[in-house]
């Protein structure tokens, strides 16, 4: 018998320094978000055809460099929405991957 982490199950989208190949597949983080958040300089993308599932709290949460928790600042509510209804549309079209990373 295998037993189950107890804990809130997330899912998150991955946030990437490479390009997407199809500009659609992701929305650039603004440099000044990224800066609010703490983030390096170099352009990022928040991925909007896959998410990233797991237990929090569970062995992929880990604390973020420079920070006190596992956990950057919040994103503007304008990028969380722009983001949840792109990840939306990608869900009911079938074109949306999510990979377990803990059970």
């Amino acid at each position: 018998m295998i037993a189950r982490r107890s804990g809130t199950r997330l899912l998150v989208a991955p946030i990437t320094h490479v390009p997407p190949e199809r500009i659609a597949d992701a929305i650039e983080i603004p440099a000044i978000v990224k800066k609010q958040l703490g983030l390096d300089g170099a352009r990022s993308w928040i991925v909007l055809t896959e998410l990233n599932g797991f237990i929090w709290p569970g062995p992929d949460v880990r604390i973020a460099p420079g920070q006190p928790s596992p956990r950057y600042d919040a994103i503007p509510d304008w990028l969380f929405f722009d983001v949840r209804e792109a990840i939306l549309r990608r869900s009911r079209a079938g074109q949306l991957r999510i990979t377990k990373r803990t059970e």
